[in-house]
């Protein structure tokens, strides 16, 4: 038995019906969720902008986001489970304290998007932006990034495990006091990392990636 072989990482995508019912007055449904306090589920949202409203404590079930604005939001503390959300911007929301569980983003824009204290759980996002986003404190656990930027994102004192990762750029992201073992960054752009070396123990880099790190040490890779 090969003790080096990589894990294999499990993601589990979201569940959405069959039938998903359209809906165009998202003002209505949140107010209605909220005075209810009920979950808006099995939805279809589409074509929507709605920027600085207020979606937090809510909870979200089985429905997909399809070209929607969301910019500017607050969705701190909410609840998401199984969803989609394409083609949409969430630039400079709160997701502060969030729960995602089953969610998927394609071809996103979420540039400072903020989800200090999140829970991301089974999260997989592909052709997405999350350029100076902060994931402070935030726990990451069965995530796939893939041809996503996170340039210049803050992932600090975070909890990270089953992370997949293809095509990300991390430039200049800052990994402080993050642990990194177990991650495979051998596809990724990692230049102006800021990491401390102990945190890249058992992280898995080329060699042309190493020589770049190894910058970290004061060397001079000749």
């Amino acid at each position: 038995m090969n003790k080096n072989k990589p894990k294999t990482i499990k993601i589990i995508a979201p569940s959405l019906p069959d039938h998903l019912e359209p809906d165009a007055d998202l003002t209505t449904l949140l107010h209605w969720a909220r005075e209810e306090e009920l979950n808006i589920e099995g939805r279809h949202f589409k074509d929507l902008t709605l920027n600085e409203a207020d979606f937090s404590h809510l909870s979200f079930r089985e429905s997909l986001f399809e070209n929607c604005d969301f910019s500017d939001c607050n969705f701190e503390k909410v609840d998401c489970r199984d969803l989609r959300f394409q083609s949409c911007s969430l630039s400079n929301s709160n997701f502060a304290e969030g729960y995602f569980n089953r969610c998927q983003f394609f071809a996103c824009k979420l540039l400072g998007a903020d989800f200090h204290q999140a829970q991301l759980e089974n999260l997989m996002a592909s052709d997405s932006s999350f350029q100076y986003a902060n994931f402070s404190k935030a726990r990451l656990k069965s995530n796939q990034f893939s041809n996503c930027d996170l340039s210049e994102a803050t992932i600090s004192e975070c909890k990270l495990s089953q992370i997949k990762l293809d095509d990300v750029n991390f430039s200049r992201t800052n990994f402080f006091k993050t642990p990194l073992k177990g991650l495979d960054f051998t596809t990724c752009q990692l230049d102006g990392l800021i990491v401390a070396i102990d945190a890249l123990n058992g992280a898995a880099v080329t060699v042309y990636q190493a020589a770049e790190l190894a910058k970290l040490l004061g060397l001079i890779v000749r």
